[in-house]
Parts: structure tokens; C-alpha cells; sequence
């Protein structure tokens, strides 16, 4: 049997909050993803893999904009804090 065999790989998908606030958003993706991370302006949804592309149009069709996916939230934080250095420069 493998590892993830029963509980399946997980991704985190990284979007734009545009400013909504935590309530709103976990009402918006409530039964199709759970917000693993909430920030003032960024948000982390995480999902299955195998619903990630779903997950991404849902999101889309909300309003918001999708960044990056990944099998960390690590990475994703990282990638929070390179593009908020990025943007002070």
C-alpha cells in the first residue's frame, strides 16, 4: 500500500484575498476547499490534487487571482515573502 494511498496528496493553492475578509472567504470556498492560511492581503486554499484544477476555475470565477500551487504551504510562504521584498524595491 502507498503512503497517501487512503488519504490522497494535498495542494495548496495560493490566491489575492482583494481585500475580503476571512469570514467572507471561507464562506465562498466552504465544501470545495479550507483555508489553510488567511493574510491581509493573501490567502492559501488547500485541496486534494486531484480537485486542483477545479479549485482553481472555482476560484477564478469568484474574482479572484490565482498566484501558485504547490505541495507546501512552506514554499508558499516563501514565496509570500520574496514577492512582498520584490515590491518594496
Amino acid at each position: 500500500m502507498v503512503v497517501k494511498e487512503k488519504t490522497g496528496r494535498k495542494r495548496y493553492i495560493l490566491f489575492f484575498t482583494h481585500g475580503r475578509k476571512k469570514h467572507e472567504i471561507i464562506r465562498i470556498i466552504k465544501n470545495r476547499a479550507y483555508l489553510a492560511f488567511y493574510s491581509k492581503d493573501f490567502a492559501i486554499a488547500r485541496c486534494r490534487h486531484t480537485r486542483k484544477d477545479e479549485i482553481i476555475e472555482f476560484l477564478s470565477s469568484q474574482g479572484f487571482k490565482t498566484l501558485k500551487t504547490s505541495g507546501t504551504i512552506k514554499k508558499l510562504k516563501r514565496y509570500i515573502n520574496n514577492f512582498l521584498q520584490d515590491a518594496a524595491r
